[in-house]
């Protein structure tokens, strides 16, 4: 086809990789740790007993209840995990946390008769029953050490508002079971009912704006990706308008290798067809795989050894390595099934670190992908990865005097390009500096 021939509508929405990346050479290693600052299970053991039988009886299936709120411990004990493991550029690993960015405010929600939805967001308060502390101060610390990477996952964690309060207000064995679930101040059904389900477009819109805007109060800047299984098509479009430039869970493939779609949520917009690192040409985002399974507390077939094994195979087969770990392996109210969750992770960063990964956000590697060139923001520090094999010159936004090679530090001074900054540089990692 020739440059003056139009092509489909279908051609001009198909994600294609723009940027190859020697994912062997460059061992991208990233963890994404969903549900953090979620108030939605159980606040207590003795809850997680009530809400355990309550589950039983509404959906004939035993489940056990152990995820609860992350407390600035927890956070603490992550963080020092994290700082005591250095990639081959010299810095500690890093975790991606998908955050919840907001919970019910049971009171509100009670005085309205079950009518009217309303929530707060995590720095203003937690439900009272689910006080942790300074929960909010200590994502910020991992901010600002560098081992913390907050990004986008929702403000009802796979609860639809709408869907919420007509259970709250049903007769039937449903409506029981919520309102019992509703004194524990927990609103998770034991099921997933869709966050987006019964909004207009428009409802969705505000509902992404909100949350959005809260996570820049909280985070100090605007999100860069999302998660959900959740979503829509015309969820990526308004997360796109809104600023997100890598969407992860497009695709999944569990350690077997076997490519799985989330039959249970025929809502969803996965794509085993999209390709990791496809970018979308007009939404201008580039979609992540999850590749690899690290739900390691309590699970010996994906303990460390057998990620680290996954790992090295998806570098092989020139993937980064995207990694889904919750927060549950972490946090939990079970205090050695949390233990031997850190015990995996120490282990496996350990194996890493040998191995010589660098520890990548999901936006760096997005942004990898999507334009050959990554920027981050690692607590006082901005580090540049140029991977691309396609060209030399990156321009990046800002003032630079040079851009310090990583490990070695030999500089490269920058060229001044208006707003922005221009270099010439040969594949690697830098350190930027004024």
């Amino acid at each position: 086809m020739s440059a003056s021939e139009p092509i489909s509508r279908e051609e001009a929405q198909r994600p294609t990789i723009r940027h190859r990346i020697d994912w062997e050479r460059h061992r991208a290693m990233v963890f994404e740790s969903d549900d953090w600052g979620g108030c939605e299970v159980a606040a207590a053991p003795a809850d997680a007993a009530i809400v355990a039988d309550v589950w039983d009886a509404l959906h004939a299936r035993r489940r056990e209840v152990l995820t609860t709120l992350e407390t600035p411990a927890d956070l603490a004990r992550l963080y020092d995990l994290l700082a005591a493991h250095q990639g081959a550029d010299g810095l500690p690993a890093v975790f991606t946390a998908f955050v919840s960015v907001a919970n019910p405010d049971f009171p509100a929600i009670r005085a309205s008769g079950f009518e009217r939805y309303a929530d707060l967001a995590i720095d203003q308060a937690v439900p009272a029953r689910w006080q942790r502390g300074d929960i909010v101060g200590a994502w910020r610390e991992g901010i600002r050490r560098g081992l913390f990477a907050p990004e986008y996952h929702a403000n009802l964690h796979h609860t639809s508002p709408v869907r919420w309060l007509e259970r709250l207000r049903a007769p039937g064995p449903e409506g029981v079971a919520a309102r019992r679930l509703f004194e524990l101040e927990v609103y998770c059904q034991g099921e997933h009912l869709p966050e987006f389900e019964g909004m207009a477009l428009s409802e969705e819109h505000a509902w992404h704006e909100a949350g959005m805007s809260r996570f820049e109060r909280i985070c100090g800047y605007r999100p860069a990706a999302a998660i959900t299984s959740d979503a829509y098509p015309e969820t990526e479009t308004l997360w796109a308008l809104l600023g997100i430039r890598t969407i992860c869970l497009k695709s999944c493939r569990v350690n077997s290798g076997q490519v799985v779609v989330y039959a249970t949520k025929p809502w969803n917009n996965q794509d085993p067809a999209v390709p990791m690192g496809a970018c979308h040409p007009r939404l201008d985002v580039a979609y992540l795989t999850r590749n690899v399974f690290f739900e390691c507390a309590g699970r010996p077939e994906q303990s460390a050894q057998v990620a680290g094994e996954v790992i090295r195979a998806r570098w092989s087969e020139g993937e980064p390595a995207v990694v889904s770990t919750h927060r549950a392996n972490y946090v939990s109210l079970d205090p050695g099934f949390a233990e031997d969750g850190r015990r995996q992770l120490a282990r496996l960063l350990a194996d890493l670190a040998a191995a010589g990964a660098r520890f990548l956000t999901t936006a760096e590697v997005g942004d990898l992908y999507r334009r050959g060139w990554s920027l981050r923001a690692a607590g006082e520090q901005h580090i540049l990865r140029f991977w691309s094999e396609s060209g030399a010159q990156v321009r990046v936004p800002g003032t630079w005097a040079a851009a310090r090679a990583l490990p070695d530090g030999r500089e490269h001074p920058g060229q001044a390009a208006g707003a922005a900054t221009e270099f010439r540089l040969p594949v690697g990692d830098y350190r930027l500096t004024r």
